[in-house]
């Protein structure tokens, strides 16, 4: 496992903008057309239809149907860099049975998490299949925490607590957080347990939950390592 604490970019006007306002943006409208249904399965969204390999966004929030706006721009930005696939699944209430078996339809994803759906990610993830690279953004790796409501607990109750988990050796890990997370103690933890597995933390000093979703400077280089990452 590799650590390493980034001493970052002084702020820009924009981030310090985008820190306080943007989480509060309305959320994306996807049309209809664009939404895959399968009877009795999991409806996702395709970004990149042309795209080689798959890469899935289990997106932050866990409870509201589609990710923010600025977060499907980040997502199209990295299938530009990548050439990826990418599906975005669908979840007002987290069906997490379907949701497995959505990521169990693929022969070898890899799957790119933020937020709550990190915590989806690891909780789930000895039911997974065949997992290559995980990427995660600001990931919430404990799901029994006084920041969730009723609604999530009772979704969450039962399932494995992320941070406990541990990682399968062949599988690649890139951790990407900002200092000043509310949460972020719970990433140490996950580390410490897969001391000796392929992951590599990135903590950049001063930035926000979520900063590399940000249309700003500051999410520029975290944004290349990403797409390097996935493609190597």
């Amino acid at each position: 496992m590799e650590i390493i604490k980034i001493d970052y970019l002084k702020h820009t006007l924009k981030y310090n903008f985008l820190k306080n306002v943007l989480r509060c943006s309305s959320r994306t409208r996807v049309q209809k057309s664009t939404i895959k249904k399968i009877k009795n399965s999991q409806p996702y969204y395709i970004i990149n239809e042309n795209g080689t390999s798959p890469l899935i966004y289990l997106h932050s929030g866990a409870y509201s149907k589609n990710p923010l706006n600025y977060q499907i721009k980040f997502i199209k930005n990295l299938a530009t860099l990548t050439n990826n696939k990418i599906y975005i699944p669908f979840y007002n209430t987290p069906n997490l049975d379907e949701l497995t078996k959505f990521v169990n339809s693929f022969s070898s994803p890899s799957l790119i998490c933020s937020g709550l759906g990190g915590g989806i990610a690891f909780s789930l993830y000895k039911k997974f299949n065949n997992i290559q690279k995980i990427v995660c953004i600001s990931p919430w790796m404990h799901l029994n925490n006084p920041l969730n409501s009723t609604k999530a607990k009772l979704i969450f109750n039962g399932l494995n607590s992320p941070h406990l988990v541990e990682l399968d050796d062949n599988v690649e890990c890139l951790i990407i957080n900002g200092d000043e997370e509310k949460l972020r103690g719970y990433i140490n933890i996950f580390c410490k347990n897969n001391i000796t597995k392929n992951i590599k933390w990135l903590e950049y000093e001063g930035m926000a939950e979520g900063f590399v979703f940000y249309p700003s400077k500051e999410a520029q280089e975290p944004t290349q390592i990403i797409a390097d990452f996935l493609q190597n």
